[in-house]
Protein backbone atom coordinates (compact mmCIF):
# COMPACT_ATOMS: atom_id res chain seq x y z
CA UNK A 1 0.00 0.00 0.00
CA UNK A 2 3.04 2.25 0.57
CA UNK A 3 4.14 2.47 -2.71
CA UNK A 4 0.57 3.16 -4.29
CA UNK A 5 0.33 5.96 -1.48
CA UNK A 6 3.62 7.42 -3.13
CA UNK A 7 2.79 6.86 -6.88
CA UNK A 8 -0.75 9.02 -5.99
CA UNK A 9 1.18 11.67 -4.58
CA UNK A 10 3.29 11.59 -7.76
CA UNK A 11 0.20 11.78 -10.19
CA UNK A 12 -1.03 14.15 -7.92
CA UNK A 13 2.09 16.95 -8.10
CA UNK A 14 2.61 15.92 -12.09
CA UNK A 15 -1.06 16.93 -12.76
CA UNK A 16 -0.55 20.26 -10.59
CA UNK A 17 2.08 21.10 -12.72
CA UNK A 18 0.43 20.29 -15.77
CA UNK A 19 0.14 22.93 -17.61
CA UNK A 20 3.23 24.71 -19.16
CA UNK A 21 3.28 28.07 -20.99
CA UNK A 22 5.31 28.15 -24.53
CA UNK A 23 5.77 31.33 -25.35
CA UNK A 24 6.55 32.87 -28.80
CA UNK A 25 7.45 36.35 -29.43
CA UNK A 26 7.72 37.49 -33.02
CA UNK A 27 9.26 40.66 -32.02
CA UNK A 28 8.36 42.94 -35.42
CA UNK A 29 4.57 43.28 -34.53
CA UNK A 30 5.14 44.84 -31.56
CA UNK A 31 7.73 47.53 -32.93
CA UNK A 32 5.14 48.24 -35.20
CA UNK A 33 2.37 48.46 -33.04
CA UNK A 34 4.55 50.68 -30.62
CA UNK A 35 6.03 52.91 -32.66
CA UNK A 36 3.15 55.86 -32.33
CA UNK A 37 2.99 55.21 -28.45
CA UNK A 38 4.82 56.71 -25.57
CA UNK A 39 5.00 53.43 -23.82
CA UNK A 40 8.00 51.11 -24.88
CA UNK A 41 7.07 47.41 -24.82
CA UNK A 42 7.70 45.90 -21.29
CA UNK A 43 8.51 42.11 -21.35
CA UNK A 44 7.83 41.65 -17.87
CA UNK A 45 3.87 42.77 -18.28
CA UNK A 46 3.76 39.73 -20.26
CA UNK A 47 5.68 37.37 -18.43
CA UNK A 48 3.93 38.66 -15.02
CA UNK A 49 0.64 37.80 -16.89
CA UNK A 50 1.79 34.56 -18.26
CA UNK A 51 3.20 32.90 -15.39
CA UNK A 52 0.01 33.28 -13.65
CA UNK A 53 -1.24 30.54 -16.59
CA UNK A 54 1.09 28.69 -15.30
CA UNK A 55 5.11 27.81 -15.39
CA UNK A 56 6.90 29.36 -18.44
CA UNK A 57 9.49 26.52 -19.81
CA UNK A 58 10.80 27.64 -23.24
CA UNK A 59 10.72 31.86 -24.67
CA UNK A 60 11.79 32.96 -27.53
CA UNK A 61 12.13 35.92 -29.53
CA UNK A 62 12.46 36.12 -33.13
CA UNK A 63 14.39 39.36 -35.24
CA UNK A 64 17.01 41.36 -36.53
CA UNK A 65 18.38 42.13 -33.60
CA UNK A 66 20.63 44.87 -35.05
CA UNK A 67 17.46 46.97 -35.94
CA UNK A 68 16.00 46.14 -32.26
CA UNK A 69 19.42 46.96 -30.32
CA UNK A 70 17.86 48.54 -27.61
CA UNK A 71 15.05 45.78 -26.27
CA UNK A 72 17.91 43.26 -26.07
CA UNK A 73 18.96 43.71 -22.85
CA UNK A 74 15.56 43.69 -21.09
CA UNK A 75 14.85 40.14 -22.95
CA UNK A 76 18.20 38.82 -22.41
CA UNK A 77 17.68 40.08 -18.13
CA UNK A 78 14.14 37.86 -18.42
CA UNK A 79 15.91 34.87 -20.05
CA UNK A 80 14.47 35.23 -23.40
CA UNK A 81 16.25 33.00 -25.73
CA UNK A 82 17.06 35.70 -28.78
CA UNK A 83 16.92 33.93 -32.47
CA UNK A 84 19.17 36.64 -35.21
CA UNK A 85 16.52 36.63 -37.89
CA UNK A 86 18.80 38.50 -40.87
CA UNK A 87 17.38 41.67 -42.38
CA UNK A 88 14.62 40.80 -44.95
CA UNK A 89 16.59 41.63 -48.15
CA UNK A 90 19.02 38.43 -46.88
CA UNK A 91 16.04 35.73 -46.04
CA UNK A 92 12.74 37.37 -47.42
CA UNK A 93 9.71 38.43 -45.38
CA UNK A 94 8.53 35.49 -44.11
CA UNK A 95 11.67 34.44 -42.27
CA UNK A 96 10.93 34.50 -38.73
CA UNK A 97 7.51 33.70 -38.96
CA UNK A 98 8.62 30.24 -40.57
CA UNK A 99 11.27 29.57 -37.92
CA UNK A 100 8.64 30.83 -35.18
CA UNK A 101 6.04 28.02 -36.87
CA UNK A 102 9.07 25.29 -37.60
CA UNK A 103 9.94 26.24 -33.35
CA UNK A 104 6.61 25.48 -32.44
CA UNK A 105 5.79 22.22 -34.20
CA UNK A 106 8.85 20.84 -33.24
CA UNK A 107 7.95 20.91 -29.41
CA UNK A 108 4.53 20.55 -30.09
CA UNK A 109 5.85 16.74 -31.51
CA UNK A 110 8.32 16.47 -29.25
CA UNK A 111 7.67 16.94 -25.93
CA UNK A 112 4.18 16.07 -24.90
CA UNK A 113 4.28 17.63 -21.74
CA UNK A 114 3.62 21.24 -22.96
CA UNK A 115 0.29 21.26 -23.78
CA UNK A 116 0.33 25.27 -23.48
CA UNK A 117 1.63 27.62 -26.31
CA UNK A 118 1.52 31.45 -26.30
CA UNK A 119 2.00 33.15 -29.29
CA UNK A 120 2.60 36.96 -29.42
CA UNK A 121 1.79 38.41 -31.99
CA UNK A 122 -1.08 39.96 -33.62
CA UNK A 123 -0.51 38.94 -37.36
CA UNK A 124 -2.96 36.60 -39.13
CA UNK A 125 -0.45 34.51 -40.38
CA UNK A 126 -0.30 32.38 -37.38
CA UNK A 127 -4.23 31.32 -37.42
CA UNK A 128 -2.68 27.78 -39.08
CA UNK A 129 -0.65 27.51 -36.81
CA UNK A 130 -2.59 28.15 -34.24
CA UNK A 131 -4.88 25.74 -35.89
CA UNK A 132 -2.71 23.19 -35.87
CA UNK A 133 -1.78 23.02 -32.37
CA UNK A 134 -5.24 22.92 -31.42
CA UNK A 135 -5.45 19.77 -33.47
CA UNK A 136 -2.26 18.02 -32.08
CA UNK A 137 -4.56 18.88 -28.37
CA UNK A 138 -2.91 22.16 -27.22
CA UNK A 139 -4.29 25.24 -25.95
CA UNK A 140 -3.33 28.18 -27.51
CA UNK A 141 -2.97 31.51 -26.11
CA UNK A 142 -2.55 34.84 -28.37
CA UNK A 143 -1.42 38.24 -26.89
CA UNK A 144 -1.15 41.15 -28.86
CA UNK A 145 -1.60 45.25 -28.71
CA UNK A 146 -5.63 46.12 -29.55
CA UNK A 147 -4.80 48.05 -32.25
CA UNK A 148 -2.69 45.89 -34.53
CA UNK A 149 -4.28 42.46 -33.71
CA UNK A 150 -6.22 40.55 -36.48
CA UNK A 151 -9.52 39.33 -35.75
CA UNK A 152 -8.85 36.20 -37.58
CA UNK A 153 -5.66 35.18 -35.20
CA UNK A 154 -7.84 36.45 -32.02
CA UNK A 155 -10.72 34.22 -32.76
CA UNK A 156 -8.87 31.41 -33.68
CA UNK A 157 -6.73 31.53 -30.63
CA UNK A 158 -8.43 29.46 -27.36
CA UNK A 159 -7.88 32.56 -25.42
CA UNK A 160 -6.54 36.29 -26.41
CA UNK A 161 -4.40 38.66 -24.19
CA UNK A 162 -4.57 42.13 -25.07
CA UNK A 163 -0.81 44.29 -24.18
CA UNK A 164 -2.77 47.04 -23.69
CA UNK A 165 -4.79 45.67 -20.38
CA UNK A 166 -1.64 44.22 -19.16
CA UNK A 167 -1.07 46.96 -16.65
CA UNK A 168 -4.72 47.14 -15.18
CA UNK A 169 -7.48 44.45 -14.22
CA UNK A 170 -7.80 43.24 -17.48
CA UNK A 171 -9.88 40.65 -18.60
CA UNK A 172 -9.14 37.24 -21.12
CA UNK A 173 -10.88 37.23 -24.18
CA UNK A 174 -12.54 33.74 -24.73
CA UNK A 175 -12.94 33.22 -28.30
CA UNK A 176 -15.73 31.17 -30.03
CA UNK A 177 -16.64 29.19 -27.19
CA UNK A 178 -16.81 32.35 -24.80
CA UNK A 179 -18.88 31.01 -21.65
CA UNK A 180 -19.49 27.83 -22.77
CA UNK A 181 -16.06 26.54 -21.47
CA UNK A 182 -16.51 23.64 -19.16
CA UNK A 183 -16.60 25.54 -15.72
CA UNK A 184 -13.44 23.75 -14.68
CA UNK A 185 -11.50 24.94 -17.40
CA UNK A 186 -12.89 28.71 -16.58
CA UNK A 187 -11.31 28.59 -13.54
CA UNK A 188 -8.17 27.94 -14.59
CA UNK A 189 -7.75 30.70 -16.88
CA UNK A 190 -9.56 33.58 -14.28
CA UNK A 191 -7.28 36.12 -13.22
Amino acid sequence: MVPVRSECRREIYLKRWRTLARRFLRFREHRIGLNNRRDRFDINRVLERLVEKGKIVVKKAYADWSRFAQYTAPLHEAAIELIEIPRRGVTGKNSADIRLCVDAMDLAYSKDHIDTFVIVSGDSDFSPLVSKLKELGKHVIGLGLAEATSDLLRDNCDEFIYYDDLGSASTTVFPVLGNKLPEAKQKVFRC
